[in-house]
C-alpha cells in the first residue's frame, strides 16, 4: 500500500514538474535577445517572462518597453561585462546583424556557457515562418511555435482570400526614403514579397534590393499609389509628396492614394506583419 501511494507520489510530482517547465529548457532560461524581431517573436510564443536583456530598438510588445529591468542592449557594440554579467542561457542572434559583435557572443557564451542561435533573415512569409520554428526549437517551445505559425497562417489566408482575384491590380511606389536621396523597395526585398500577398504591384519590381531612384523615375512610371513605410504621419507624408519636384501631377499626390503603414508592421519580419499587410489591404482596396 505505501508502494503504492510512493508511486502515485512520484507520478504526480513529474506530471506537474512537465506543466511547469518550458519543455526542454525548463522555467529558468535568462534570453538575450538582440534583434527586435527575435523579441517579438518571443513574446508571442509566450516566453516574454524569460527575457534577460533586449536591444534598445526593442519597442514591442507593451510589456517589454514598460519593463523597467530588462537591460537594453545596442546590438551592434556590445558591452563584454555587461553581457557576462546578466549570465545568459540563451542568445539571440540574427543574421542580418552580418556577424557584428560575434567574438563577443561567442566569448560570453563559453563563459557562461549559453547557447546561442543566429536566426536566418526572413525573405518572405514563408521565412518568418521558418525563424519562428528556429527559435521555437532553440527554446524547447516547437508546439507554441507552431501554434504562432498556425494562427498567422489563417489570418495571411484570410486577406489573401479577401484581396485575390480583382480586375485591376494597384501598382505602389514603395516609399523607403524622401528627398534629395529617394530608395525604394525592389523585387528581391521582404517587403516587396509581402505586398505580393494582397496583391499589390510593386512599380519598381524590374530593380533588386533597395535602390536610389530619382523623382523622374517615378514620375514616368506614375504608379498608382505610394505605400510609405518611413514612419511620417500623414500630413508629413503629403507635404513630403507635394514638395517633391515633378510628383505634383501623379495619382500619388492625392490624399486618398498615400498609405501611410508604420514601418515595424511591414517591415520587421515578424508575427505582427498580420497587421501591417491587413492595414495596407484597408487603405489600398477599401
Amino acid at each position: 500500500m505505501k508502494q503504492s501511494i510512493k508511486s502515485v507520489m512520484i507520478f504526480l510530482a513529474a506530471v506537474m514538474l512537465t506543466a511547469c517547465g518550458n519543455d526542454e529548457t525548463g522555467g529558468d532560461s535568462r534570453v538575450v535577445s538582440l534583434m527586435p524581431s527575435n523579441t517579438e517573436i518571443l513574446a508571442e510564443m509566450g516566453m516574454g517572462d524569460d527575457l534577460a536583456a533586449v536591444t534598445t530598438e526593442a519597442d514591442y510588445p507593451q510589456a517589454v518597453v514598460d519593463d523597467e529591468d530588462l537591460m537594453r542592449l545596442n546590438a551592434f557594440e556590445l558591452d563584454e561585462e555587461q553581457l557576462t554579467a546578466l549570465d545568459p542561457t540563451h542568445i539571440l542572434s540574427h543574421a542580418s546583424l552580418g556577424g557584428v559583435n560575434e567574438d563577443i557572443i561567442n566569448r560570453v557564451a563559453e563563459t557562461t556557457g549559453a547557447e546561442i542561435l543566429v536566426v536566418e533573415d526572413a525573405q518572405n512569409i514563408e521565412g518568418i515562418y521558418e525563424s519562428i520554428r528556429q527559435i521555437g526549437e532553440f527554446m524547447g517551445e516547437t508546439q507554441a511555435a507552431e501554434s504562432v505559425i498556425s494562427r498567422m497562417a489563417e489570418e495571411i489566408g484570410a486577406l489573401k482570400s479577401q484581396y485575390a482575384g480583382r480586375e485591376e491590380d494597384a501598382e505602389a511606389f514603395i516609399h523607403i526614403s524622401d528627398q534629395p536621396e529617394i530608395y525604394t523597395s525592389g523585387e528581391d526585398t521582404f517587403i516587396h514579397h509581402a505586398l505580393e500577398v494582397i496583391d499589390v504591384e510593386n512599380a519598381f519590381d524590374d530593380l533588386e534590393g533597395f535602390p536610389s531612384v530619382s523623382a523622374e523615375d517615378v514620375v514616368e512610371r506614375d504608379p498608382d499609389l505610394i505605400i510609405s513605410v518611413m514612419g511620417l504621419d500623414d500630413r508629413a507624408l503629403e507635404t513630403s509628396i507635394r514638395e517633391t519636384p515633378g510628383f505634383e501631377g501623379l495619382k500619388i499626390s492625392q490624399p486618398a492614394n498615400q498609405c501611410n503603414i508604420n514601418p515595424d508592421l511591414l517591415s520587421r519580419p515578424g508575427p505582427r506583419i498580420v497587421e501591417g499587410l491587413a492595414d495596407a489591404g484597408q487603405c489600398v482596396y477599401e
